[in-house]
């Protein structure tokens, strides 16, 4: 009797636990970035360029919008949200999504920079931030994609220059990038919570198809649609992800 009563409770047990649904969890993205093969430092010329220029990078902003999640039985999470990165200030060095539905998840896509729905005056909250990222080009609306800045010696000869890789939309036309990239490992959401690194290789700007030299552009390429469009194309491998983790 005692034996049946074990197996009863058992096969009761078994049944709750196979009739407990997943939940939702959490997906922290992190933000991280590299020249080539060295850390990105601020204000340290330790970077050669595929032109020949050993540079710095003093300033780096930009933002990433449309974030989707795709889940492995062909449904996406799509994020509502515009994530603003600054070098520097680590509260803008991770975004962290809530309520993701529990799934199997291989891929992220994103846009790098802002589309033409969003990348309108106005688009974005009234912040001292946004307004720092407004395009200022007259006749030409929305806000800056990315704002690298830093300084380069002239082919190595002591003559330092200023550069200012300013992307965004120029003479109506649009130079964001959609990116999607599969993630090394498949992460599984149910009541947990993961980690993405998501790096970007400021060297990637510079080569690849074309390589990007300074001394060609000049100091201001906000109305230069050459400049833009080379920028756009090299800028299709600039990330990847680095590391997925369960926490």
């Amino acid at each position: 009797m005692k034996k049946l009563f074990g197996l009863a409770i058992l096969a009761i047990l078994t049944i709750m636990s196979c009739g407990k649904d997943a939940e939702p969890g959490t997906v922290v993205i992190n933000f991280e970035h590299k020249v080539g093969d060295k850390t990105l430092e601020l204000d340290n010329m330790i970077y050669t360029s595929a032109a020949g220029h050993p540079f710095l990078v003093a300033r780096l902003k930009y933002f990433v919008s449309n974030i989707s999640l795709h889940n492995t039985d062909g449904t996406t999470y799509n994020a509502d949200v515009v994530h603003y990165y600054e070098e520097g200030k680590d509260e803008t060095k991770s975004l962290s999504l809530a309520k993701i539905p529990a799934g199997t998840y291989n891929k992220i896509s994103f846009v790098y920079g802002l589309d033409e729905t969003t990348n309108v005056d106005g688009g974005l909250e009234n912040t001292q931030t946004n307004q720092n990222m407004e395009w200022p080009i007259p006749g030409d609306q929305g806000y800056h994609y990315m704002k690298l800045e830093g300084r380069y010696d002239s082919l190595a000869t002591g003559v330092i220059k200023n550069f200012n890789l300013h992307t965004g939309a120029a003479q109506n036309v649009d130079y964001y990038i959609e990116h999607t990239l599969a993630f090394p490992t498949e992460i599984k959401i149910d009541n947990n919570s993961w980690d993405i690194d998501l790096m970007m290789d400021l060297n990637e700007w510079l080569v690849n198809p074309t390589v990007y030299d300074f001394e060609d552009y000049g100091q201001m390429i906000m109305m230069n649609p050459t400049a833009q469009a080379v920028l756009k194309a090299n800028g299709a491998d600039v990330f990847s992800v680095d590391a997925v983790r369960q926490k």
